[in-house]
């Protein structure tokens, strides 16, 4: 019982007491007068009827005599705050569980601990759960002062930061897998003027899809100096970081599960799912590029050109247009080329084979055993090629039925020459040495005594 209800219970037994408190009762006339109030039915502070007895009538009589008003309060439980169904044990468990994951829902723990064998079925209820998180403050309102503050804020410059995000779609007919797959939209918007820069819908969440999005952004609009983006693995792998890296793009992650941190493309969403995907003719939509001809249009036509309460009116397209001159753009003509292509060394195997990315691919023959630097596409990274000299040569994921079937070539190698006879051998020069002993001196030594003598 709070303090709200507590007050509720003493005016209501004032009430009951009415003139009794006022009056300078005679003997026996408070047993009457107690009696009488007994008999009546009275409508307590919840809106139930209830039924007194002339002893706790009595009771609320002397109390209010004593202590006045404050004397008529329920009494505080000294047990207050104390909760004996849940063993200690149990509640520094839960309360642990909910500080590890602050998703988990009372309706969850509970679940969780008896599906474990922690606690029996029914040990206790769901409000008896909420009730001590209630009470150690990991719920609720007090549970968000243990989250980082977030302050509203806006870029200083167009250009300055894009946010970018991916968004589930309904559900279309995939020719490639042979059934229906749910869409996913990837779109960048521009943080100062709310701009759509430019999304599209595809079968899948990958870095190809978003990186497809980025070069069509990009190649349209300029480059921003950041991108804040969540942690899904389309914006934190490899090749996205080596494709913002190469375009000089910073990026900004924002913390797990912490989806307004990057509010205006959350607020983009909203808007996109109410005036476009709850508005479309679905019955016309047969294919990816029905959807992505819809999506352009409204935003092109739409989204960009209509004002914007939060830029006092103004349109995205009108603010982005003040500071259009401002944007970075490249210099040279090849330069998105070169930012989305990767380069990458690997050993060829002796079979004239190697692995990349799961994928088995094979290299020219005479190029086994060697180390092997291939390029491949960022936006299709199951295109590789090598470079010999100025001709690309692209190479191929291994059949091994077909190359069951392919002719064995060996190179013939040349014909070794003889080695040049020199008569030497050691082996022989020692048998000959002992058994076949030269006669005399060599000259050169008979040479030398002969100018010694003289």
């Amino acid at each position: 019982m709070d303090d709200d209800q507590r007050k509720e219970e003493a005016l209501f037994r004032l009430s009951v007491l009415g003139d009794l408190v006022h009056r300078n009762l005679k003997h026996g006339e408070l047993k009457a007068a107690l009696q009488a109030k007994a008999a009546q039915v009275w409508i307590g502070p919840d809106g139930k009827e209830r039924i007194l007895a002339p002893s706790t009538i009595q009771n609320w009589y002397y109390l209010h005599r004593d202590g006045g008003f404050e004397g008529l309060l329920p009494k505080i439980r000294k047990d207050k705050g104390v909760i004996k169904a849940i063993p200690p044990q149990i509640q520094s468990l839960i309360l642990d569980m909910k500080r590890e994951d602050p998703g988990r829902s009372a309706f969850l723990i509970l679940w969780e601990l008896t599906n474990a064998g922690v606690i029996r079925k029914g040990a206790f209820s769901e409000t008896t759960v909420r009730r001590l998180l209630k009470q150690r403050g990991l719920s609720g309102p007090k549970m968000e002062l243990a989250v980082p503050g977030r302050l509203r804020f806006v870029a200083t410059n167009c250009g300055d930061l894009w946010q970018g995000d991916a968004c589930h779609g309904p559900k279309l007919f995939d020719p490639a897998s042979g059934r229906e797959v749910r869409v996913k939209i990837f779109a960048l918007l521009d943080d100062k003027s709310r701009m759509i820069l430019y999304a599209r819908a595809g079968f899948h969440e990958t870095q190809e899809e978003f990186l497809l999005v980025l070069l069509e952004a990009v190649s349209r609009w300029g480059l921003p100096a950041a991108l804040l983006l969540d942690n899904h693995g389309s914006f934190t792998g490899t090749d996205t970081r080596l494709a913002c890296a190469k375009l000089g793009i910073q990026l900004k992650f924002t913390r797990p599960y912490d989806g307004p941190s990057k509010g205006k493309i959350e607020r983009f969403w909203r808007t996109f799912r109410s005036l476009f995907l709850e508005r479309i003719d679905w019955e016309k939509i047969k294919t990816l590029d029905d959807l992505n001809l819809r999506l352009w249009t409204w935003i092109e036509e739409f989204y960009n050109l209509r004002p914007h309460h939060g830029l006092s009116g103004r349109t995205p397209l009108s603010v982005w247009e003040e500071e259009a001159d401002q944007i970075r753009r490249p210099e040279e003509d090849d330069f998105f080329e070169t930012a989305f292509t990767a380069t990458v060394t690997r050993k060829a195997k002796k079979d004239s084979t190697f692995q990349f990315r799961g994928k088995t691919y094979e290299v020219p023959q005479h190029l086994r055993g060697k180390d092997v630097t291939f390029h491949y596409s960022l936006l299709r990274p199951e295109i590789l090629w090598i470079e010999e000299g100025e001709t690309q040569v692209f190479l191929r994921e291994v059949d091994p039925q077909a190359n069951f079937y392919s002719p064995r070539i060996q190179p013939k190698a040349p014909k070794p020459q003889d080695p040049p006879a020199t008569g030497l051998n050691s082996v022989e020069d020692l048998m000959d040495s002992l058994f076949h002993p030269k006669e005399g001196k060599p000259e050169e030594e008979e040479e030398e005594e002969e100018g010694a003598d003289e």
